[in-house]
């Protein structure tokens, strides 16, 4: 969650009507039935800052309008900065001391349910939510988040560049191998066919899975790396070939994704994996180029998968809490497919909820429809272990696949040698 954080923001909360993905047909959410009893008192609500003024007041007129339909109810929202997020919620965990309902990042979901802090949310449908949030969720079969908000990346490229090259879209890894050595001797201009940058885990983790590799398996309570197989090593290969191949900006190695959608938007670059987010940057920062724009599923591995990375938030209530009946109610209130849409429509992300995709209106929208369906079929998280929380925080993923792309090690090597870390990581 870190680095797609960063990109974008983030957030948290969840339903009262089941078909919106909230609850069942008692109506029961955070371990408390909100159907009988009338609603008072006040809860604490933290929000991760979106850093912009107008995706606030989305967040606190939430706030507002629940308090107008349910009189003598207070909501308290208070926005925390992503970067000082995970250590607030340790302490305040540690010391009793928590918010009703907060916003939490997928990947951290599973570590402070370890921890005994967050409440199992009942009765939770993949089919009302998007199934790989779920999962994200899950820790020894219970589930302790609703997802709020997500998106997954998919392919993004110049229509114009690709007529001048003479391909069509990319499905496959093959095919984009051809389109871009196409668009290297056939458009000119300095363009480059793709920005694969070194330091974005988000778009070269997926390749693994691509690949029909795993990331990390179970057993029981314990979590082992998979990353020292063959798939993840062919994987990397991929990955690093268009660099190595001057396929891909010279500096791209010591990219971010802000870097390479900058890239893309000034035309440097002819494709880009990145999310509808992304996409919606793009034509707001230059309205001119959405005609020349075209949008696909990311291309399928040998595996035949074309999976992503789901990223998102997830709403959670705590153990500590005073007040479930109504922090429940609030995160329904919230995930209802009218009131999510005014949320995830600003800041380019797509609803955690079913109902709130069909209502977002990316279904019908023949450029934006791709990160939907990437998102609905063909996404993944990472694994949902307690401790994968520290192992992105450890950062041990970039410098191994800069080395790659480099030149510097072999892709059997790092996989190895991040295999090494990884299960350091899942011990310590």
């Amino acid at each position: 969650m870190r680095k797609f954080s960063v990109a974008v923001v983030g957030v948290a909360l969840a339903t009262v009507v089941a078909a919106c993905g909230g609850s069942d047909d008692n109506k029961t959410t955070g371990g408390a039935s909100t159907a009988s009893n009338k609603l008072s008192g006040s809860i604490s609500v933290w929000i991760m800052d979106p850093g912009s003024p107008k995706i606030q007041d989305v967040v606190k007129q939430y706030g507002t309008d629940f308090q107008a339909a349910h009189p003598g109810t207070k909501v308290d929202i208070q926005f925390v900065p992503w970067a000082q997020a995970h250590d607030k919620f340790v302490t305040a965990i540690a010391g009793g001391k928590v918010p009703d309902v907060a916003e939490m990042g997928t990947t951290w979901t599973p570590e402070f349910a370890d921890q005994g802090g967050l409440v199992e949310q009942p009765k939770i449908s993949k089919g009302q939510y998007v199934s790989s949030l779920v999962d994200a969720a899950t820790l020894n079969g219970k589930v302790y988040g609703k997802p709020w908000y997500a998106g997954a990346r998919a392919l993004i490229y110049r229509k114009d560049m690709l007529d001048k090259a003479g391909v069509q879209p990319p499905k496959t890894w093959d095919d984009m191998m051809a389109a871009s050595k196409a668009i290297k001797s056939k458009v000119g201009g300095g363009v480059y066919p793709v920005s694969f940058t070194g330091l974005s885990e988000h778009m070269y983790l997926p390749t693994i899975w691509q690949a029909g590799g795993q990331i990390a398996t179970q057993n029981g309570e314990t979590w082992k790396s998979a990353l020292n197989s063959p798939e993840a090593a062919k994987a990397l290969d991929y990955y690093a070939s268009f660099y190595k191949d001057g396929l891909d900006p010279k500096a791209a190695v010591g990219w971010e994704e802000p870097d390479a959608q900058t890239a893309f938007a000034n035309g440097d670059v002819a494709m880009l994996i990145a999310g509808g987010w992304t996409y919606n940057s793009i034509i707001a920062t230059k309205p001119e180029l959405e005609k020349k724009i075209g949008t696909e599923l990311a291309p399928a591995g040998p595996s035949g998968k074309n999976t992503a990375f789901a990223g998102g938030s997830h709403l959670v209530q705590f153990q500590e809490s005073k007040n479930k009946d109504l922090g429940a109610a609030f995160i329904d209130f919230m995930l209802e497919p009218a009131q999510l849409n005014k949320f995830t429509s600003e800041i380019g992300f797509l609803p955690g909820t079913t109902d709130g995709i069909k209502a977002s209106g990316y279904l019908s929208d023949p450029q934006r429809k791709p990160f939907a369906e990437q998102l609905l079929d063909h996404s993944a998280v990472y694994p949902p272990s307690p401790k994968w929380g520290g192992l992105e925080g450890a950062n041990i993923f970039d410098g191994e696949v800069q080395k790659v792309m480099k030149g510097q090690t072999t892709s059997q090597q790092a996989v190895a040698d991040l295999a090494k870390k990884m299960d350091a990581e899942f011990a310590g």
